[in-house]
């Protein structure tokens, strides 16, 4: 089941959107170099008061009451985008119908609403609610369903409101209509007019063999749209959704508090969060843009920051906490006076729990939580540790958690450690005996080595400045109240001895 959404006229609805004074009166678009304009689009106002397209811009001043507008691209985007939002409000097979008119070019479209009729209800429901939605997007559209892909295409451009074609009934709605629903070249349309043929019934009581002779492949594939029969494949949009996540905001005066920045932030992100929602994703990342205030004649400055949940959010409060938790720890330094809000969208993370398996965190609750920590501590205390590649021992670095190092890094830290290090090492006093340690000082205690392990000699990074070298034993220590198992170290160019680390 098909629904054809056409906007008549597309081009100069577009260019009256945004100013509803102007719906009711003549409207002509012009396009081209001044002064040599030509009229690209009129309404069915300018219509009756006699324009034409493609007369030039003195005839059109020769009429009274007529609005002259020049094209905007950007409007007719901006209407197309409307147009698109409203009709994947319903399903996310559309196609846009191109047509050899210019100025109805991009006010077509056509999706594909089978099986939905348990959600949205009958196609003739769908067809009245669209047509609703779009006219308070300031767009009057003609909306047709069928089975048939070209049968609504053509009952759209044809019929005004809302046509419901039943199944086997094609030929019948579209014999009255005229021969330009079916979007002819100015050639086929001539040779069709001098042959008396105006409308689809006439065209589709032609002998088919006939007519394929004299306009050849053209011909037949015209007589099966007149008959309702053509049949075609739908192709959907690929849209770039992400590039509509995106919020835009100049402000009069400059902004230099928190406060009032995240007020504008929460209205702009909860506007992106509805857009992503609508669509059934969820907001994988978000980046901020603010402009700052600069002295006259001075380069443009931006502060950039970007927020990337742990994993695709949906929860705004969340979001927005996260926002707050980056700038507060990376301030901009001076007044703001324009942001710019863009959201990447990825599906959302769904998680099947076990029965019997204890309940793990939120994810938003402990992102907010990292971000707290991250602010306090810095980014450089908190993470995963990732273990250097060199033989040196207790040599490791911080990870960001969300990279592929730090989850690697914390699988490999599910194996139980057996020595706790002492970060930094514990300078001690050690007595020897043949270059044996005997008695160990530290902490203010003495404790007497009853069995040692060692020495195991190493050195590395003889290359750089960070050389190392020292000799390693793993002795066992008692005093009158208890034993323990460690591991010292002697630096032979210092001669200083310390703990490295204790064993469970």
């Amino acid at each position: 089941m098909y629904v054809c959404i056409h906007a008549p006229d597309f081009a100069a609805q577009a260019a009256v959107r945004l100013c509803p004074e102007l719906r009711r009166r003549p409207i002509a678009v012009l396009d081209g170099d001044p002064p040599l304009e030509k009229v690209f689009a009129i309404n069915l106002f300018a219509c009756r008061a006699g324009l034409a397209v493609g007369m030039s811009r003195l005839q059109v001043e020769s009429f009274d009451g007529v609005q002259m507008l020049q094209r905007s691209h950007e409007l007719e985007h901006s209407a197309q985008s409307a147009l698109l939002d409203c009709a994947a409000e319903f399903s996310p097979r559309i196609e846009l119908v191109q047509s050899q008119q210019p100025e109805q070019t991009g006010g077509t479209a056509v999706l594909d609403i089978a099986g939905s009729d348990r959600l949205f209800g009958a196609a003739a429901e769908v067809a009245d609610t669209l047509r609703k939605k779009i006219a308070l997007h300031g767009m009057l559209v003609h909306v047709a369903t069928s089975q048939n892909f070209y049968a609504a295409v053509c009952a759209a451009r044809g019929l005004s409101g809302t046509t419901d074609i039943p199944s086997g009934k094609e030929a019948d709605v579209l014999g009255p209509l005229t021969l330009d629903v079916l979007d002819l070249s100015a050639e086929v349309a001539s040779t069709l007019h001098l042959w008396g043929v105006h409308t689809c019934a006439l065209l589709a009581a032609l002998p088919e063999k006939e007519l394929v002779s004299r306009l050849g492949q053209e011909g037949k594939r015209l007589w099966q749209l007149a008959r309702g029969e053509s049949q075609h494949l739908l192709v959907p949009l690929e849209s770039e959704f992400d590039s509509a996540l995106v919020q835009r905001y100049e402000l009069e005066d400059s902004v230099e508090t928190l406060e009032p920045l995240l007020f504008l932030l929460s209205r702009m992100l909860g506007e992106l969060m509805q857009r992503a929602m609508d669509r059934a994703k969820a907001i994988a990342s978000v980046r901020i843009t603010l402009s700052l205030q600069t002295e006259l004649h001075a380069p443009s400055r931006f502060h950039e920051r970007t927020i990337r949940p742990a994993l695709p959010t949906q929860d705004l409060r969340a979001l927005l906490k996260l926002v707050q938790l980056d700038l507060e720890t990376y301030p901009p330094d001076a007044a703001i006076m324009g942001l710019e809000v863009r959201a990447v969208s990825a599906r959302p993370h769904r998680a099947q729990h076990g029965m019997f398996m204890p309940q793990a965190p939120e994810p938003g609750r402990l992102e907010v939580l990292l971000a707290r920590l991250r602010k306090l501590l810095g980014e450089d205390r908190l993470g995963a540790p990732q273990l250097l590649d060199t033989h040196k021992s207790d040599s490791f670095r911080m990870e960001q958690y969300g990279s592929a190092k730090a989850s690697t890094a914390t699988e490999a830290a599910g194996a139980k450690a057996v020595l706790r290090m002492c970060r930094p090492p514990v300078a001690i006093r050690v007595d020897t005996a043949q270059n044996i340690p005997q008695t160990i000082w530290f902490d203010g205690q003495r404790f007497v080595a009853k069995r040692h392990a060692g020495p195991w000699r190493k050195s590395g990074e003889w290359w750089s400045l960070d050389n190392w070298c020292r000799e390693e034993w793993d002795v066992a220590l008692a005093d009158q109240k208890a034993e323990m198992l460690c591991r010292i170290a002697h630096d032979p160019a210092s001669g200083t001895w310390y703990l490295q680390g204790t064993y469970d």
